[in-house]
């Protein structure tokens, strides 16, 4: 019996269960009553059980008191709001910093007889909460609650859940709400403002009254978390109602337009003063829907001829007089633009707008991180630290080339955010305050976005922090201490995978964008492919080719840098894999390495076969021929590869064209080359689709008593997209830009399998207007497609109605003259 126990207990103590162990999984908050009845403290002890459960520790949650708590505590909050952490203080096992940043704490680590203490001690209940939060990461970092001792206050005190479009972010909902609160940010969005002003116009008034009710409940709960609540919107956006109103015509130059500007502002804050603030952009204007139209304030307007500067500034002071002036709240102005030469890239620009004549109370202007876009090989924004007003970084993932159901491995931006912020803040004298998170809703995950929230909630509290302890971090959160060494060491090698593997460096420099080749989860085609033959994109291609040819062999290499990279992630995450316990976790993390590696190849065999096919074109020798199907070659297979992976969600336009094309000049190339001069130019392009938009409307007024209308659309549409129409069924498949948002789908009566003519009637659009691309025929299996091209910048309205013919389009003179 002797031996068996001594035994036992070896074998425990080897396996390092002992005793004290075995208590530190039993732990007590004790927390005041007042505590506990604050929301915020209600919702973080929540989650701390919750998540500590999820390692096998239990939590109890007690009041605070006089006497002893036997056994691991969690004393919350400082002596003036905790009996306990005032009786260690007296006793003299704990001394705390006097003062501390209201939202700040400090975390004391004491070994009493029996057990440990850890005293979460802020500078107020809001520092209780954050403090909490931290041990509770540190929970999901070691599998444990460790000792702590540390002061840890915010480096950036305003931190922004920022907002775009008809959405805010942070604040959309309570689910958010609490995400928000566990990242710490203090300001959180909700509806548009469009949403929210009381319009003199039905049905608006009416839903937006109902918005406001339930706007004033998120408000509410905001504030019960410690937070300020803001709306987002583009600018100028309105209703036609209040230019009526005002009697203003837009036209910066006609000073009821100012009038009509302060209003909305003014309207806002009357109806919903429990509001904090507002947040505003002047450029890339997309939030607006149904009713609500756009004016871009900056540029548009009849007989005026105001500079962009004078607009731009004026309409900030106006905002700021009415926000601030009159209603003491607070304005956030994100000064993103779409061009070179204006406030968001311009130093000497930014200067001329925000002068000394607009005040700095309550005023917090947003440039983002980057020069331009969330594109790599650009760099960092100049327009910091210029005037006095107080400004945010705002961060974006820097993952343009990743769409939400690509699958590929996460973009992994730490270390660029990081330095990026530095160089923000080096200036003594630095404007910068606080940071701005613009990525959609929080999430808790391993994705990029997940991996973005996580690195910007420790970047706010220290910028200073070690890149890679983040890192590891966060990998040790969702891989397991055992692997997350090695998967940090991944992650952080993911942007170089797609800096190098995926931007062509010759043209990357010298224009807006960085990333002219790729978009979000595709490979953009120039023109109409399925009209022109890819001829507009082709010559595309060749600006490319002239750029990269004096430095081919560079271009390349740095591709092929990518790819080692990329190699090198695979390689070693073979090697801990085994170390990641859960088997789907670490498959679809496999796979995803695949499908990065996979991306890579396709890019690299895509500008491979751009020299190889121009060359060719230019000088048709054997070699050069030889070259071009060696190109093709792996190219092909490189793109088969791609497909091929398991969740493959990837849009290949551009890919294709090059392919289909070089691919015909392999087989002919006197063909291919006639092919191309007989295929019309973007000129004769527009000219031929407009003969046939006048066409269609002679056709539906002659056979007007035949003509059947079949569907009605709205669509908000910025860039290319393919209304794709069958029997009662559509769907619009995005080919470039940003994807159209249906408003209004309407089906009226199913569109017949049989050999009829599409006609769209077109109610309002900027040119292009619809047009057939494809009529429905039984080689297509009775299918129409309509092309809706927004040629102007930002996003435009395509609002229209489709009719058929129940007759042939040969009966009609309206063939598709690229049908061929």
């Amino acid at each position: 019996m002797l031996r068996w126990t001594i035994t036992l207990i070896a074998a425990l103590i080897a396996q390092g269960f002992t005793a004290a162990q075995t208590d530190e999984r039993q732990w007590t908050i004790v927390a005041s009553p007042s505590q506990q009845a604050d929301e915020a403290v209600r919702l973080v002890l929540e989650d701390f059980k919750e998540t500590a459960a999820q390692y096998g520790l239990s939590i109890a949650v007690m009041p605070n008191a006089v006497e002893d708590v036997a056994g691991n505590v969690i004393v919350l909050g400082a002596a003036a709001r905790n009996r306990q952490t005032a009786r260690l203080v007296k006793a003299g096992a704990l001394s705390l910093q006097p003062e501390i940043d209201p939202e700040g704490y400090e975390i004391r680590t004491i070994d009493q007889s029996n057990g440990r203490a850890l005293v979460v001690a802020g500078g107020s209940v809001i520092g209780d909460v954050y403090g909490l939060c931290w041990v509770m990461d540190r929970l999901r970092v070691h599998r444990r609650i460790p000792d702590i001792n540390e002061v840890r206050e915010p480096a950036l005190k305003v931190r922004l859940a920022a907002a775009w479009g008809r959405h805010g972010f942070g604040g959309r909902n309570k689910a958010q709400m609490r995400l928000a609160l566990r990242h710490s940010f203090n300001w959180v969005s909700g509806p548009n403002i469009l949403d929210l002003v009381p319009w003199n116009a039905e049905p608006e008034a009416t839903n937006n009254a109902q918005h406001r009710e339930e706007t004033r409940d998120l408000i509410a709960y905001a504030h019960a978390l410690h937070m300020k609540y803001f709306g987002f919107s583009n600018e100028f956006t309105y209703h036609p109602s209040l230019l009526e109103e005002t009697g203003a015509s837009l036209s910066p130059c006609d000073p009821k337009f100012w009038d009509a500007v302060q209003e909305k502002f003014r309207k806002l804050f009357t109806a919903l003063p429990e509001l904090d603030g507002i947040e505003v952009c002047n450029d890339d204007i997309s939030g607006f829907w149904e009713r609500y139209r756009p004016f871009d304030v900056t540029r548009e307007g009849r007989d005026c001829d105001w500079s962009y500067v004078k607009r731009f500034h004026t309409f900030v002071k106006k905002v700021h007089e009415v926000v601030v002036g009159e209603f003491d709240k607070t304005y956030f102005h994100f000064t993103w633009g779409l061009r070179e030469h204006e406030v968001h890239c311009q130093p000497d620009v930014f200067r001329e707008i925000f002068t000394d004549a607009i005040p700095t109370k309550n005023l917090y202007l947003i440039p983002k991180i980057t020069r331009a876009d969330r594109w790599w090989r650009q760099s960092y924004n100049a327009t910091f630290n210029l005037t006095p007003h107080e400004t945010l970084v705002l961060f974006e993932t820097m993952n343009y080339y990743e769409s939400g159901a690509a699958n590929l491995f996460p973009t992994y931006s730490g270390q660029y955010f990081q330095r990026g912020l530095q160089t923000f803040l080096l200036p003594e004298d630095s404007n910068v305050r606080g940071a701005a998170g613009l990525a959609g809703a929080l999430r808790e995950g391993w994705d990029t976005t997940s991996a973005y929230c996580y690195v910007l909630y420790r970047l706010m509290w220290n910028p200073n922090a070690s890149a890679e302890q983040i890192a590891r971090d966060f990998c040790a959160i969702h891989f397991g201490q055992e692997a997350a060494e090695e998967m940090a060491a991944i992650y952080l090698l993911s942007p170089a995978a797609y800096k190098y593997g995926l931007h062509i460096e010759p043209i990357s420099y010298g224009q807006f964008n960085s990333f002219l080749h790729m978009r979000v989860g595709t490979f953009p085609a120039d023109g109409y492919p399925a009209i022109d033959g890819g001829k507009e994109h082709l010559e595309f291609l060749r600006r490319i080719y002239l750029r990269c040819k004096p430095w081919q062999t560079e271009t390349m290499r740095a591709l092929e840098h990518g790819r080692a990279v990329a190699g090198e992630m695979m390689d070693r995450f073979r090697r801990v894999r085994p170390r990641i316990a859960d088997p789907d976790t670490a498959a679809d993390l496999e796979n995803r390495l695949r499908m990065t590696q996979n991306l890579i190849r396709t890019n690299i065999g895509y500008v491979d076969a751009i020299f190889a096919y121009f060359d060719y074109m230019d000088a048709p020798t054997d070699e050069h021929r030889l070259a071009l199907a060696r190109s093709y070659e792996k190219f092909a297979e490189a793109r088969a590869d791609f497909v091929n992976t398991p969740g493959f969600n990837y849009q290949l336009f551009g890919v294709d064209v090059l392919l289909q094309n070089a691919s015909a000049a392999l087989d002919n190339l006197e063909a291919a080359k006639a092919r191309l001069a007989r295929m019309p130019n973007r000129r004769e392009l527009e000219t031929l689709i407009a003969r046939q938009q006048q066409r269609y409307h002679e056709v539906l007024e002659t056979h007007r008593d035949q003509a059947v209308r079949f569907a009605r659309f709205e669509i908000l549409v910025d860039g290319q997209d393919l209304l794709i129409l069958s029997g009662d069924q559509f769907r619009v498949e995005h080919v470039r830009w940003d994807a159209a948002q249906v408003a209004v789908g309407e089906i009226l009566s199913a569109l017949p399998r049989e050999a009829v003519t599409v006609i769209p009637k077109d109610i309002e659009s900027r040119p292009m207007h619809p047009f057939v691309l494809e009529q429905p025929v039984p080689e297509n299996d009775y299918t129409a497609r309509i092309y809706l091209d927004d040629l102007p910048g930002g996003h435009g309205w395509m609002i229209f109605d489709l009719y058929y013919v129940p007759l042939p389009p040969d009966a009609l003179g309206l063939r598709v003259p690229w049908a061929e």
